[in-house]
């Protein structure tokens, strides 16, 4: 059954009414390969839960530092958008999920998997698996903090799971629950966002009482707290029967209520939306905590008798996922998507292009296939209706930072990093640096010769800004040309403009042509040139204070984009105008004062000499020691570990990232024998055996670096190792 149905339809019987088809619970790995792979995949950072044995045992003193995600929640400033947009939740079910390129210690590949390039987009992040309680892993609550995306795990209730009435056991008081304060500990201990609580089987029925379940909900709410988000799904009715009722109504309100929010199934109708509109007005829950399903794999050809069915009914799901989000948009509710990576299962590799199909609709590859036989025909792009069409944007950053240096999830690396680390693949996983990425080009509403691509260099990624051609236009002057000049947005922010923030930027101007390499800000409208500086090749860097003098309220004063600007005089197709390395936006007191520019009216920067002196000045006590090379045990396994201590003052600059694990420091970089292994996100780095064995009997230079979260070199600590 499994060669004719695929792994999606194995994977997703029970929603779609296919219990029938579905293997004994008893055909999987013996409680003993259980525990085994359990422990494999503690190295890799990965946590879950597959007994309820396993969670009432559980206490934070069980927690692996490689399973702690240190990057915090990156409080978004607000979205761009002011017609009717809907918010996105992405219900992320990856052929069963933890796979290897999101652990931890980064590893060789072959080819790209499955990460988000549309964050800007996406509101909340659930990580799915068939676990008990599945944990997002580490690497993802980095990526996804970053860009101000909240990570949710998943409590999972199947079928074949036993002891579910353990879920709402009370405590010696008789009133709190356990196992609710259990879970609610994980999300702060591991460092993510609350759950999606789903229920597919019901409960004992001579204990049964739908106020008993909604109390625990309602306690796991309150314990995890305000800034953390509860979501039920709609699985579990009131009347104890797993029935989808693909809307909010009565049969899940109560759930819905206690949690404060819903997802739910694909299979809603146009009445089905209107009703749950209508009746979360009716119980003041807000329309943007109603997440109605989209099924991304229903698009597919399938052999089955009942193929799955999402909005529109013909055709739905797939490349015309965005037709949902523009129905949903329209009545203020909000859309989850589930499986998104059918585009790197479905069409086996092109899944980056398929990605833009489905959210920008781009054009598919040309050379692209797919089980269903003719993508061009079952699969073609919604250009009027994309994903990205009806979805809410929002911006870059918070109200008083942002940094980015490019960095994507996946990297390439030079041949001897080829050899130590990475198996012979001329490709490595990185997916908890993925920094926050431009704005795509094919966002631009007007023609524009400019366009720009992250690329690898000297080890690290950089943004390039390229031509297409910069000869006179044979269009007419649009948004992006005033002037003869051509403007290229790199990001959206909207952060307070009067003087309290640093912009700062390191660039080279590669064009060698005669036009020059600039990059602009937007500040309440008005336009602001940063640099017109014509010494090419050289390093820039760029640091100027975002504030605009002379205007008639400074205070008020926003800065609303950052972007790219070139002349347009003469250069070839495919000319490099620049080169860039990061950009940062930060508060003036998180570093030391140094000389400033602010912009006059008349667009030109001026120097002036920072308000306060005092303000900014960092003591210098932050500090790496005690690298070491330690052995751990994990399960029946004995693995090595680079280790560090380190320390800071107890300085938090309001307005700057600060880690509970990690206070300052953002990350570590590792350098062994001037190799750089990789970034560490917690003082400790697990090594591979490989590695092991290749510097095995030598003693080795070692060199660690502490980060910040604004990409500054905080500390640096160097010693040798005995391997």
């Amino acid at each position: 059954m499994a060669f004719l149905l695929g792994w999606k339809d194995i994977l997703r019987p029970i929603r779609d009414g296919y219990r029938h088809l579905f293997p004994s619970p008893d055909t999987g790995p013996s409680p003993e390969e259980r525990q085994r792979e359990r422990a494999i995949d503690r190295l890799k950072g990965f946590a879950y839960l597959d007994t309820f044995e396993q969670l009432q045992s559980w206490t934070s003193a069980d927690i692996d530092i490689l399973q702690r995600a240190n990057t915090p929640l990156l409080v978004r400033s607000g979205h761009r958008d002011k017609e009717a947009k809907a918010s996105v939740l992405l219900c992320h079910d990856y052929a069963g999920n933890y796979h290897g390129y999101e652990g931890t210690s980064n590893i060789g590949l072959d080819e790209e998997k499955y990460t988000c390039e549309f964050l800007q987009y996406v509101d909340i992040f659930i990580y799915f698996s068939h676990k008990l309680v599945c944990i997002p892993p580490p690497t993802w609550i980095n990526c996804l903090h970053r860009s101000g995306v909240k990570a949710l795990g998943t409590v999972l209730i199947e079928p074949q799971t036993p002891g579910s009435n353990e879920l709402l056991q009370r405590g010696d008081d008789g009133l709190s629950f356990p196992l609710a304060t259990k879970l609610a500990s994980m999300a702060d201990h591991y460092g993510f966002d609350g759950w999606l609580v789903n229920i597919e089987k019901s409960f004992p029925a001579p204990t049964w009482d739908h106020h008993i379940l909604a109390a625990f909900l309602r306690q796991l709410r309150l314990d995890l707290g305000v800034e953390k988000q509860l979501i039920w799904y709609d699985a579990l009715t009131a009347s104890n029967k797993v029935s989808y009722q693909n809307a909010l109504n009565v049969q899940n309100m109560v759930f819905a209520k206690a949690c404060g929010g819903i997802l739910t199934n694909y299979c809603w109708k146009e009445g089905d939306a209107a009703e749950s509109m209508h009746n979360a007005v009716q119980n003041d829950i807000p329309l943007e905590n109603v997440y109605l399903g989209v099924d991304v794999w229903a698009q597919n050809t399938t052999k089955l008798t009942q193929p799955r069915i999402t909005y529109p009914e013909y055709g739905g799901g797939g490349t015309n996922t965005g037709v949902a989000v523009a129905m949903v948009a329209e009545l203020g509710l909000s859309v989850g998507v589930f499986a998104p990576a059918w585009t790197f299962e479905h069409f086996s590799g092109h899944g980056r292009e398929v990605e833009q199909t489905l959210w920008d609709g781009a054009d598919l590859p040309t050379d692209a296939t797919c089980p269903c036989g003719d993508p061009g025909t079952r699969h073609q792009p919604n250009k009027t209706m994309s994903v990205t069409t009806s979805a809410r944007m929002y911006n870059a950053g918070s109200e008083t930072f942002f940094f980015t240096d490019f960095s994507q999830a996946f990297s390439g690396h030079g041949d001897r990093e080829t050899e130590i680390l990475f198996d012979g693949c001329k490709m490595h996983a990185q997916l908890g640096s993925q920094s926050i990425l431009p704005l795509r080009v094919n966002q631009l509403d007007t023609p524009n010769p400019l366009r720009h691509k992250v690329e690898d260099a000297r080890g690290h990624s950089q943004l390039v800004v390229e031509c297409l051609t910069l000869h006179p236009p044979a269009v007419e002057r649009t948004p992006m040309q005033t002037k003869d000049e051509w403007k290229i947005p790199l990001y959206k922010f909207d952060m307070p403009a009067d003087g309290s923030l640093r912009l700062r930027m390191s660039y080279r101007d590669v064009s060698n042509t005669k036009q020059f390499a600039s990059f602009y800000i937007v500040v309440s409208g008005m336009t602001h040139s940063l640099d017109h500086s014509e010494h090419h090749g050289s390093d820039h860097h760029l640091d100027v204070l975002i504030g605009v003098k002379d205007i008639a309220s400074p205070r008020s004063a926003r800065l609303e984009e950052l972007g790219f600007l070139s002349k347009a005089i003469d250069a070839d197709v495919g000319t490099r105008l620049a080169e860039v390395d990061y950009i940062c936006v930060q508060p003036v007191a998180s570093l030391p004062s140094l000389p400033q520019l602010v912009f006059s009216r008349n667009n030109t920067p001026e120097a002036t000499p920072p308000q306060n002196p005092q303000v900014g000045t960092l003591p210098k006590n932050h500090a790496i020691f005690n690298i070491r090379k330690i052995s751990r045990d994990v399960g029946d396994m004995k693995h090595a570990r680079l280790c560090w201590d380190h320390t800071s003052n107890s300085y938090s600059s309001q307005g700057m990232p600060y880690s509970a694990i990690t206070g300052p420091f953002s990350y570590f970089a590792i350098y062994v024998d001037d190799l750089f292994v990789g970034r560490a996100y917690v003082p400790e780095h697990a090594l591979s055996a490989s590695f092991m064995d290749h510097f095995a009997a030598r003693k080795i230079p070692v060199q660690v670096k502490g980060i910040g979260f604004d990409g500054q070199e905080l500390a640096s600590a160097n010693t040798a190792i005995h391997f």
